[in-house]
């Protein structure tokens, strides 16, 4: 659907779920609406994986990223574990983890998990990594930086993280000239013909769903226009 579209949907479908009495939304407010929407959906699926199921890959798949590092040095901290430096604010959401241990090497994943989990499995057994499975990632900061710790493999020759970038906002039709919704500026083509999901049409109904019911939540609460304020 094109943002308009979409538009014409929230209203149908605000409507059949609001009580007779509820206020309308505005344009820029129903861009907000369902930018906020598409985010939580995006990170459900990515937080869930990309093969996952079909859905899942044909929403996600076109957008990942790939960033790689091939500098790593051995911890002074922990055993059998590799240490790489990464900024995270590069990566709006972390979709998977691999590393190679050699040029030539097979690519195997790499698992987030905590200090509590490493601390209380380092020397069980049945669940200590190896090549065969996966190995384990915990975060050691270091300023504004942050160590990504490896714990397992023998080398690191490349790490590679896949991730999303932050979605482009989904804006209506007839928004302020100028006004700003999560970092993009209304020009006039964008106050015409509105700025379009860039993701598959397959969720567009479920983002359509979930603003008009958050639309409705918010109807009546006093911090509601608080609420529909974060993204500017």
């Amino acid at each position: 659907m094109t943002a308009s579209q979409m538009y014409n949907e929230f209203e149908v479908t605000y409507e059949a779920i609001a009580s007779d009495n509820a206020p309308g939304y505005e344009p820029y407010e129903v861009s907000i609406l369902l930018t906020q929407a598409q985010d939580s959906i995006i990170r459900e699926l990515a937080s869930v994986g990309v093969e996952k199921d079909d859905v899942s890959a044909l929403v996600l798949g076109p957008f990942i990223e790939t960033s790689t590092y091939t500098t790593s040095a051995a911890s002074t901290m922990y055993p059998s574990t590799f240490e790489i430096t990464v900024d995270e604010g590069d990566f709006w959401r972390i979709v998977n983890e691999r590393l190679k241990e050699s040029e030539s090497g097979s690519t195997i994943d790499v698992r987030p998990i905590d200090h509590a989990f490493f601390e209380a499995n380092k020397d069980n057994p049945f669940k200590k990594p190896d090549s065969t499975r996966y190995y384990w990632r915990f975060i050691q900061k270091n300023g504004s930086d942050a160590n990504w710790c490896i714990y397992g493999p023998t080398a690191i020759h490349t790490y590679y993280i896949n991730y999303l970038e932050k979605p482009d906002p989904i804006i209506v039709p007839g928004v302020s000239l100028s006004t700003v919704i999560d970092g993009t500026t209304i020009n006039a083509t964008i106050f015409n013909d509105g700025l379009d999901c860039k993701y598959n049409s397959v969720i567009h109904r479920t983002i359509i769903d979930r603003a008009a019911q958050r639309g409705k939540a918010i109807v009546g609460d006093p911090q509601g226009v608080q609420l529909l304020s974060t993204m500017k």
